[in-house]
């Protein structure tokens, strides 16, 4: 973890250190680990039965890129845990041993991991049956979509609570679950040169665990997600810049119309006007050849080279500008640096689009991540970048989006507690929609922008100005400064304090404007919210410390001294969300510092000693944790530890 005692901060535009993804078989060891079982094999000498073969589950974790090392849970019907595993930390793939011959199905599988561009992961898969040796089951987000069909609501919850899931009612529906789900993916299935549907096994076809197959190609085109708080399954092609999605399924509707068998009627359960997703033909008929970049860059990285000027004459950066102000000269840098490592790229995960002028069935910049990953296969860092491809070369490069900082905007919410736990009374937590303009360089030693305006989608417009942070905080008309609190209240668009929010607003896709002066020059931005508000946000899925009580209370005293964070209990309930960043804050009339701390994945954290600065009063101490889920949404929660 990385720790930096600053006047302010906050997490950095995507730089090198904050840059995804899945890597090659030359980087490929034999490594396996899983629990349950060992080899089968003669019982013995005499007229005895042979010792039956244990039962073997095994597949890939992948969301278009493996997602290395996940955590592999399976369950039977009954909700026994019946093995477990962690994918293999390169190619994904997965082996568990069953703990018993005859388990009742179908069997559960969950997948808990991170994906190429440092989101967390979580997935599901159903096991209808299994063979005398075992099965072959992946888990991807489209297992994910055929699972909640089939159990007619979100997985996690079954997951968590298998004995009130019915799970043996789905093992019937799970293949009409798919058969509906293609009819809504038709055209994706055929911009991959699937011809033939019915051939395609959503649960175990073995295309899914190769890198860039039609199969893959697939899953890195669709975006998949399950909405629990309107029991919805969405989805929408990754090549469309707004991130809305096109497809909602009621998925309670859908299961009870897959249970009348040929007499139903799923597409009764499509909640939208459209029934198919996008297609995206004129891309993805050469995406499959995006991992180009990667295989040019990897033997520059294996060759250890220092000169960064071969980095960036490399055809893997042709034509590349700059990525919300990291250079070319940067980008070369960083290569150099991850090459002195001993890193190497792992193939690429497509995120998303980021054209301004959209082209139908097309995307000319496509945002993808990759993981840099180690001899042992474990990422150290990751890239996120724009690639393009070019008709004239015939191949894919890193451009950039030739923009010189940050915008985008982010659902959140936040609870607010104090230093022994308990609530704050009022709306609490409270949601709504995050702000991020960048206004300091990622060394926070330069202003980029001073001062900027933000234009919701029913266009009213909100001022921002500088307040020593990374990026702008929302500021009162007139106002050239703000003084910040380093929370997320900063730049926090909320219903209930800023009446000009509307419903539409707080949508999935909702369009926002950004208007500033940089070097003198006006430009415009736009950015689409990831994800929607969270419309009633529970205090249980904000993320709380463990062993935090009145009397055992977090005090300014206690931060002074160093602090032990866990929060171990919270992300065992909540296996979809991440804490992503820990902030330790000391505020005062005219600034803050603070500890800005990534926990790397992990579920504890030390804080080292905290205090004034010297000559300073402070007017209040916070610490923050603050997580994040599958789509970027931001849930925070403040500990107010007073004076």
């Amino acid at each position: 973890m990385t720790a930096r005692l600053a006047t302010s901060t906050q997490p950095h535009p995507p730089t090198a250190r904050r840059v995804g993804m899945r890597a090659y078989p030359l980087l490929l060891s034999v490594w396996i680990s899983a629990c349950g079982g060992g080899g089968g094999g003669d019982s013995g000498s005499g007229g005895g039965s042979p010792t039956p073969m244990p039962l073997v589950l095994s597949g890939v974790v992948t969301v278009g890129a493996a997602v290395g090392a996940a955590s592999v849970s399976l369950l039977d019907a009954s909700g026994q845990t019946l093995g477990t595993a962690t994918a293999h930390p390169v190619d994904g793939s997965y082996r568990i041993t069953l703990s018993t011959s005859s388990p009742p199905l179908p069997l559960f599988l969950q997948a808990q991991g991170t994906d190429a561009g440092g989101r967390p992961v979580l997935l599901h898969s159903l096991v209808p049956s299994l063979s005398s040796t075992g099965a072959t089951a992946h888990i991807t987000p489209l297992t994910q979509a055929v699972a909640a069909l089939a159990l007619g609501a979100d997985p996690q919850a079954a997951f968590a609570k298998p004995a009130d899931a019915a799970l043996p009612s789905t093992t019937a529906l799970l293949t009409p679950a798919a058969d509906f789900l293609k009819t809504l993916l038709k055209s994706p299935l055929a911009d991959v040169k699937i011809s033939d549907a019915t051939k395609l096994d959503l649960l175990s076809d073995s295309g899914f665990a190769t890198p860039k197959s039609a199969a893959d190609l697939l899953l890195e085109s669709t975006r998949v997600q399950v909405e629990p708080q309107s029991g919805r399954l969405q989805l929408g092609s990754k090549f469309l810049a707004n991130p809305a999605p096109e497809v909602e399924v009621n998925l309670a509707g859908a299961r009870a119309e897959l249970l009348k068998g040929s007499t139903g009627t799923p597409t009764a359960a499509i909640t939208t006007s459209a029934q198919i997703t996008s297609a995206a033909a004129t891309v993805l008929g050469v995406a499959g050849s995006l991992d180009g970049i990667a295989s040019t860059l990897n033997p520059l990285l294996a060759q250890t080279s220092t000169d960064a000027a071969t980095y960036k004459a490399s055809a893997a950066l042709s034509g590349y500008t700059q990525f919300n102000g990291r250079s070319a000269d940067e980008l070369a840098a960083s290569l150099v640096a991850w090459s002195a490592a001993g890193l190497q790229l792992a193939p690429l995960q497509v995120l998303g689009c980021e054209d301004e002028v959209l082209k139908k069935g097309d995307c000319l910049k496509v945002r993808v991540a990759a993981p840099l990953v180690d001899r042992s296969g474990k990422t150290q860092d990751r890239l996120v970048d724009i690639a393009s491809y070019s008709s004239t070369a015939k191949r894919w490069a890193l451009v950039g989006n030739g923009k010189a900082l940050v915008f985008a905007v982010r659902a959140a919410s936040w609870l607010r507690l104090d230093g022994a736990g308990a609530a704050e009374t009022g709306s609490n937590p409270s949601s709504g929609v995050e702000l991020l303009l960048q206004g300091k360089n990622s060394a926070l030693t330069a202003d980029l922008i001073t001062a900027g305006t933000v234009q919701t989608p029913l266009g009213f417009a909100l001022p921002l100005a500088a307040c020593q942070r990374l990026n702008l905080c929302i500021a009162q008309p007139g106002d050239t400064s703000v003084v910040p609190t380093a929370g997320l209240g900063d730049q926090l668009l909320a219903p209930g304090s800023v009446g000009w929010l509307g419903n539409g607003d707080g949508l999935r896709g909702a369009l926002y404007k950004a208007s500033y002066s940089l070097s003198g020059t006006a430009e415009n931005r736009v950015a689409y919210l990831n994800a929607g508000i969270l419309i009633s946000p529970t205090a249980a899925r904000h993320p709380t410390l463990d062993g935090v009580s009145s009397s055992a209370a977090l005090t300014p005293a206690s931060m002074r001294a160093g602090l032990k964070l866990n929060w171990s209990t919270w992300a065992k309930a909540n296996p979809d969300l991440r804490v992503v960043q820990v902030l330790a804050v000391v505020r005062y009339s005219d600034r803050v510092s603070l500890r800005d701390l990534d926990p790397k994945g992990a579920t504890q954290l030390d804080v080292a000693a905290t205090g004034a600065i010297p000559g300073f009063t402070a007017t209040g101490h916070d610490v923050w944790l603050m997580a994040s889920d599958g789509l970027g949404r931001k849930l925070a929660t403040r500990y107010a530890l007073g004076l």
